[in-house]
């Protein structure tokens, strides 16, 4: 009946048509959606990440250097002449400044004995920090030495997160 009602408004033929495809593919997309979101569900559940100290406070001292150096690809980089970048620069450098002080203060505190419960914390901040980062460079044109180091901090902390939240 609904093509009756769309031929019947006066519809011409071909935007019938382009309109049975757009249906079409919307449904399909919607199905194909339900699956992947069924497939989630019946994914197994991951096993828990067992905390290792001495494993995750040297994790936290690559990730501290890692952030340093990217902090420093950033300040040597020219961002700072395009005058059309020259905010997110100062952004972006000023994320990395905080990102380096909490890496920082991680690795402090992870030296000195404490465990998950104690640091997720501030492994949470710097997680909201590359976020941050990430968002600042979407908005920027960044040379491939500063994506280069960026990368390099943003796989040390993938690497860190099993710990911190659990699962893997």
């Amino acid at each position: 009946m609904v093509a009756g009602s769309i031929a019947s408004a006066g519809m011409p033929a071909a935007r019938r048509a382009r309109a049975r495809r757009v249906s079409v593919a919307v449904a399909a997309l919607l199905a194909f959606g339900a699956a992947g979101a069924a497939r989630a569900e019946d994914k197994p559940a991951s096993t828990p990440v067992r905390w290792d100290q001495a494993r995750i406070t040297k994790m936290a001292t690559d990730l501290y250097t890692a952030v340093h150096e990217a902090r420093e690809a950033v300040r040597r980089s020219p961002m700072a002449q395009n005058i059309g970048q020259r905010t997110t620069y100062y952004e972006l450098l000023e994320t990395m400044r905080l990102t380096e002080n909490t890496s920082r203060h991680l690795k402090s505190e992870l030296e000195k004995g404490k465990g998950a419960d104690e640091t997720r914390a501030v492994f949470g901040r710097i997680s909201s920090l590359r976020a941050d980062a990430e968002e600042q460079g979407r908005r920027a044109l960044i040379e491939a030495p500063v994506i280069d180091a960026l990368v390099k901090a943003g796989s040390i902390h993938n690497q860190m997160k099993p710990y911190f939240y659990g699962k893997n």
